[in-house]
Protein backbone atom coordinates (compact mmCIF):
# COMPACT_ATOMS: atom_id res chain seq x y z
CA UNK A 1 0.00 0.00 0.00
CA UNK A 2 2.83 2.38 0.89
CA UNK A 3 4.57 1.61 -2.39
CA UNK A 4 1.38 2.34 -4.35
CA UNK A 5 0.90 5.61 -2.46
CA UNK A 6 4.50 6.59 -3.17
CA UNK A 7 4.06 5.82 -6.87
CA UNK A 8 0.91 7.94 -6.99
CA UNK A 9 2.62 10.83 -5.20
CA UNK A 10 5.62 10.73 -7.54
CA UNK A 11 3.32 10.54 -10.58
CA UNK A 12 1.27 13.50 -9.32
CA UNK A 13 4.42 15.53 -8.66
CA UNK A 14 5.78 14.70 -12.11
CA UNK A 15 2.51 15.65 -13.76
CA UNK A 16 2.45 18.89 -11.78
CA UNK A 17 5.98 19.81 -12.86
CA UNK A 18 5.16 18.98 -16.47
CA UNK A 19 2.01 21.10 -16.26
CA UNK A 20 3.96 23.99 -14.76
CA UNK A 21 6.42 23.76 -17.63
CA UNK A 22 3.57 23.90 -20.13
CA UNK A 23 2.06 26.89 -18.35
CA UNK A 24 5.39 28.76 -18.46
CA UNK A 25 6.17 28.26 -22.14
CA UNK A 26 5.93 31.19 -24.53
CA UNK A 27 2.45 31.47 -26.01
CA UNK A 28 1.83 30.16 -29.50
CA UNK A 29 0.29 32.44 -32.11
CA UNK A 30 -3.16 31.22 -33.15
CA UNK A 31 -4.56 32.74 -36.34
CA UNK A 32 -8.20 32.95 -37.37
CA UNK A 33 -9.79 34.54 -40.42
CA UNK A 34 -13.36 35.78 -39.98
CA UNK A 35 -15.51 37.13 -42.84
CA UNK A 36 -17.47 40.27 -41.96
CA UNK A 37 -20.34 41.78 -43.92
CA UNK A 38 -19.83 45.48 -44.60
CA UNK A 39 -16.07 45.49 -44.16
CA UNK A 40 -14.12 46.95 -47.08
CA UNK A 41 -10.54 45.98 -46.16
CA UNK A 42 -8.93 43.33 -43.93
CA UNK A 43 -8.35 44.32 -40.31
CA UNK A 44 -5.75 42.63 -38.05
CA UNK A 45 -6.74 42.32 -34.40
CA UNK A 46 -4.48 40.81 -31.74
CA UNK A 47 -6.19 39.50 -28.61
CA UNK A 48 -4.71 38.58 -25.25
CA UNK A 49 -6.91 37.09 -22.55
CA UNK A 50 -6.52 35.92 -18.97
CA UNK A 51 -2.97 37.03 -18.24
CA UNK A 52 -3.58 36.42 -14.49
CA UNK A 53 -0.61 38.22 -12.93
CA UNK A 54 1.13 36.06 -10.34
CA UNK A 55 4.58 35.88 -8.77
CA UNK A 56 4.57 32.14 -9.47
CA UNK A 57 3.85 31.96 -13.19
CA UNK A 58 3.11 35.47 -14.50
CA UNK A 59 5.57 38.08 -13.18
CA UNK A 60 5.80 41.41 -15.01
CA UNK A 61 8.96 40.31 -16.82
CA UNK A 62 7.15 37.43 -18.50
CA UNK A 63 4.17 39.60 -19.46
CA UNK A 64 6.55 42.17 -20.94
CA UNK A 65 8.00 39.46 -23.18
CA UNK A 66 4.49 38.50 -24.32
CA UNK A 67 3.68 42.15 -25.06
CA UNK A 68 6.74 42.29 -27.32
CA UNK A 69 5.44 39.23 -29.17
CA UNK A 70 2.08 40.95 -29.65
CA UNK A 71 3.69 44.12 -31.02
CA UNK A 72 5.76 42.02 -33.44
CA UNK A 73 2.51 40.88 -35.11
CA UNK A 74 1.91 44.52 -36.16
CA UNK A 75 -1.79 44.59 -35.31
CA UNK A 76 -4.06 47.43 -36.31
CA UNK A 77 -6.06 46.94 -33.11
CA UNK A 78 -5.22 45.22 -29.81
CA UNK A 79 -7.92 43.90 -27.47
CA UNK A 80 -7.45 42.65 -23.92
CA UNK A 81 -10.34 40.51 -22.71
CA UNK A 82 -9.98 40.54 -18.95
CA UNK A 83 -8.70 38.68 -15.89
CA UNK A 84 -5.45 40.58 -15.43
CA UNK A 85 -4.98 39.40 -11.84
CA UNK A 86 -5.00 36.06 -10.04
CA UNK A 87 -7.23 35.32 -7.07
CA UNK A 88 -9.35 37.98 -5.43
CA UNK A 89 -8.72 41.50 -6.79
CA UNK A 90 -9.40 42.84 -3.30
CA UNK A 91 -6.19 41.18 -2.14
CA UNK A 92 -4.13 43.36 -4.49
CA UNK A 93 -3.07 46.85 -3.44
CA UNK A 94 -3.23 49.75 -5.88
CA UNK A 95 0.55 49.71 -6.34
CA UNK A 96 0.60 45.94 -6.88
CA UNK A 97 -2.14 46.22 -9.49
CA UNK A 98 -0.29 48.99 -11.32
CA UNK A 99 2.91 46.95 -11.36
CA UNK A 100 1.10 43.85 -12.62
CA UNK A 101 -0.56 45.73 -15.49
CA UNK A 102 2.39 48.03 -16.29
CA UNK A 103 3.69 45.91 -19.22
CA UNK A 104 0.50 46.68 -21.17
CA UNK A 105 1.70 50.29 -21.47
CA UNK A 106 4.13 49.10 -24.18
CA UNK A 107 1.38 47.82 -26.49
CA UNK A 108 1.15 49.64 -29.83
CA UNK A 109 -1.56 49.63 -32.50
CA UNK A 110 -2.76 52.39 -34.89
CA UNK A 111 -6.41 51.95 -33.89
CA UNK A 112 -5.64 51.66 -30.20
CA UNK A 113 -5.55 49.18 -27.34
CA UNK A 114 -8.93 48.39 -25.81
CA UNK A 115 -9.70 46.34 -22.72
CA UNK A 116 -12.63 44.94 -20.76
CA UNK A 117 -12.67 43.51 -17.24
CA UNK A 118 -13.12 39.90 -16.17
CA UNK A 119 -14.42 38.14 -13.09
CA UNK A 120 -11.01 38.44 -11.37
CA UNK A 121 -10.80 42.20 -11.94
CA UNK A 122 -11.91 45.25 -10.02
CA UNK A 123 -13.45 47.79 -12.40
CA UNK A 124 -12.16 50.76 -10.40
CA UNK A 125 -8.67 49.37 -9.79
CA UNK A 126 -8.23 48.28 -13.42
CA UNK A 127 -9.17 51.72 -14.72
CA UNK A 128 -6.81 53.39 -12.24
CA UNK A 129 -3.92 51.05 -13.06
CA UNK A 130 -4.24 51.69 -16.79
CA UNK A 131 -5.12 55.39 -16.61
CA UNK A 132 -1.62 56.56 -17.53
CA UNK A 133 -1.22 54.10 -20.42
CA UNK A 134 -2.58 53.95 -23.96
CA UNK A 135 -5.01 51.23 -22.90
CA UNK A 136 -8.66 52.31 -22.87
CA UNK A 137 -10.92 50.31 -20.56
CA UNK A 138 -14.47 49.81 -21.81
CA UNK A 139 -17.09 48.77 -19.27
CA UNK A 140 -20.53 48.77 -20.84
CA UNK A 141 -19.51 51.29 -23.49
CA UNK A 142 -19.78 51.62 -27.28
CA UNK A 143 -17.23 53.48 -29.40
CA UNK A 144 -16.19 53.81 -33.04
CA UNK A 145 -12.86 52.21 -33.91
CA UNK A 146 -11.75 52.56 -37.52
CA UNK A 147 -14.38 50.80 -39.66
CA UNK A 148 -15.98 49.11 -36.64
CA UNK A 149 -18.46 49.87 -33.91
CA UNK A 150 -16.98 48.26 -30.80
CA UNK A 151 -18.98 47.31 -27.73
CA UNK A 152 -17.14 46.54 -24.49
CA UNK A 153 -19.23 44.35 -22.18
CA UNK A 154 -18.99 44.36 -18.41
CA UNK A 155 -18.14 41.05 -16.75
CA UNK A 156 -20.84 38.39 -16.69
CA UNK A 157 -20.25 38.44 -12.92
CA UNK A 158 -22.55 41.50 -12.92
CA UNK A 159 -25.45 39.27 -14.02
CA UNK A 160 -28.46 40.30 -16.09
CA UNK A 161 -27.52 43.98 -15.83
CA UNK A 162 -24.37 43.39 -17.90
CA UNK A 163 -26.24 41.19 -20.39
CA UNK A 164 -29.04 43.70 -20.99
CA UNK A 165 -26.51 46.52 -21.25
CA UNK A 166 -24.59 44.63 -23.94
CA UNK A 167 -27.79 43.80 -25.85
CA UNK A 168 -28.92 47.43 -25.77
CA UNK A 169 -25.57 48.75 -26.98
CA UNK A 170 -25.56 46.31 -29.91
CA UNK A 171 -29.19 47.02 -30.76
CA UNK A 172 -28.63 50.79 -30.81
CA UNK A 173 -25.37 50.66 -32.79
CA UNK A 174 -25.45 52.69 -36.03
CA UNK A 175 -26.51 50.77 -39.12
CA UNK A 176 -24.08 50.08 -41.94
CA UNK A 177 -21.02 49.54 -39.76
CA UNK A 178 -19.77 46.10 -38.58
CA UNK A 179 -20.13 45.49 -34.84
CA UNK A 180 -17.40 43.89 -32.73
CA UNK A 181 -18.25 42.91 -29.14
CA UNK A 182 -15.37 42.48 -26.71
CA UNK A 183 -16.35 40.41 -23.67
CA UNK A 184 -14.56 38.38 -21.04
CA UNK A 185 -17.02 35.48 -20.87
CA UNK A 186 -18.27 33.75 -24.05
CA UNK A 187 -21.65 33.28 -22.34
CA UNK A 188 -22.72 36.68 -23.69
CA UNK A 189 -22.88 35.20 -27.18
CA UNK A 190 -26.07 33.26 -26.48
CA UNK A 191 -28.00 36.47 -25.83
CA UNK A 192 -27.07 38.33 -28.99
CA UNK A 193 -29.98 39.43 -31.10
CA UNK A 194 -30.54 38.95 -34.82
CA UNK A 195 -27.99 41.57 -35.92
CA UNK A 196 -24.75 39.85 -37.08
CA UNK A 197 -21.75 40.66 -34.90
CA UNK A 198 -18.29 39.32 -34.15
CA UNK A 199 -17.61 38.63 -30.47
CA UNK A 200 -14.13 38.07 -29.05
CA UNK A 201 -13.90 36.47 -25.59
CA UNK A 202 -11.71 34.46 -23.22
CA UNK A 203 -12.34 33.24 -19.65
CA UNK A 204 -12.34 29.50 -20.36
CA UNK A 205 -8.55 28.93 -20.42
CA UNK A 206 -9.48 26.28 -22.98
CA UNK A 207 -10.17 24.09 -19.95
CA UNK A 208 -6.57 24.65 -18.71
CA UNK A 209 -6.20 20.97 -17.75
CA UNK A 210 -7.46 18.70 -20.53
CA UNK A 211 -6.84 15.06 -19.73
CA UNK A 212 -9.00 11.97 -20.30
CA UNK A 213 -9.95 11.86 -16.62
CA UNK A 214 -10.20 15.63 -16.06
CA UNK A 215 -12.69 17.78 -17.94
CA UNK A 216 -10.96 21.09 -17.32
CA UNK A 217 -11.75 24.10 -15.15
CA UNK A 218 -15.26 24.76 -13.95
CA UNK A 219 -17.11 26.89 -16.50
CA UNK A 220 -20.77 27.20 -17.43
CA UNK A 221 -22.47 24.54 -19.51
CA UNK A 222 -22.63 27.02 -22.38
CA UNK A 223 -18.90 27.80 -22.28
CA UNK A 224 -17.93 24.15 -21.85
CA UNK A 225 -18.85 23.46 -25.47
CA UNK A 226 -17.04 26.61 -26.62
CA UNK A 227 -13.70 26.39 -24.80
CA UNK A 228 -11.57 27.76 -27.64
CA UNK A 229 -11.81 28.40 -31.37
CA UNK A 230 -14.30 29.97 -33.76
CA UNK A 231 -18.04 29.34 -33.60
CA UNK A 232 -20.71 30.48 -36.05
CA UNK A 233 -24.29 30.73 -34.81
CA UNK A 234 -27.35 32.67 -35.96
CA UNK A 235 -25.31 34.73 -38.43
CA UNK A 236 -22.78 35.87 -35.81
CA UNK A 237 -19.26 34.68 -35.01
CA UNK A 238 -17.67 33.94 -31.63
CA UNK A 239 -13.89 33.74 -31.16
CA UNK A 240 -12.74 32.25 -27.84
CA UNK A 241 -9.12 32.30 -26.70
CA UNK A 242 -7.70 29.80 -24.22
CA UNK A 243 -5.66 32.69 -22.86
CA UNK A 244 -2.21 33.13 -21.43
CA UNK A 245 -2.14 32.52 -17.69
CA UNK A 246 -3.57 30.07 -15.19
CA UNK A 247 -6.14 30.00 -12.43
CA UNK A 248 -6.37 27.96 -9.21
CA UNK A 249 -3.23 25.96 -10.08
CA UNK A 250 -0.15 27.28 -11.98
CA UNK A 251 -0.35 24.47 -14.51
CA UNK A 252 -1.63 23.82 -18.03
CA UNK A 253 -2.02 20.37 -19.48
CA UNK A 254 -3.04 19.87 -23.10
CA UNK A 255 -3.91 23.57 -23.48
CA UNK A 256 -0.85 25.72 -24.32
CA UNK A 257 -0.96 29.48 -23.64
CA UNK A 258 -1.81 31.52 -26.71
CA UNK A 259 -1.99 34.92 -28.37
CA UNK A 260 -4.80 35.18 -30.91
CA UNK A 261 -4.54 37.03 -34.22
CA UNK A 262 -7.98 37.55 -35.73
CA UNK A 263 -8.05 38.89 -39.27
CA UNK A 264 -11.44 40.30 -40.21
CA UNK A 265 -11.93 40.18 -43.98
CA UNK A 266 -14.63 41.39 -46.37
CA UNK A 267 -17.11 38.66 -47.24
CA UNK A 268 -16.15 38.71 -50.93
CA UNK A 269 -12.53 37.78 -50.08
CA UNK A 270 -13.36 34.66 -48.07
CA UNK A 271 -11.20 31.63 -48.90
CA UNK A 272 -11.27 27.98 -48.00
CA UNK A 273 -9.40 28.51 -44.70
CA UNK A 274 -11.73 31.17 -43.36
CA UNK A 275 -12.40 30.77 -39.66
CA UNK A 276 -9.70 28.16 -39.15
CA UNK A 277 -6.47 28.04 -37.21
CA UNK A 278 -3.43 28.11 -39.46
Amino acid sequence: MRRLLLILLVAAAGLGLFGYGQAMQDPRIVRYTVPVQGLEQPLRIVQLSDSHASAIDMPPQRLQRVVAMMNALKPELVVLSGDYLSGNPGDWSASETRAALAPFASLRAPLGVLAVVGNHDSRKATRAALASTRVRVLIGERITVGPLTLVGADSYLRGSEAVEQMRRLVRQAPAGRPVLVLAHEPDFFQWLQARPVVMIAGHTHGGQIRLPFIGGLLVSDYARSRLRGVFHERGSTLVVSSGLGSSLLPVRLGVPPEIVLVTLVPVHSVGRKSGTER
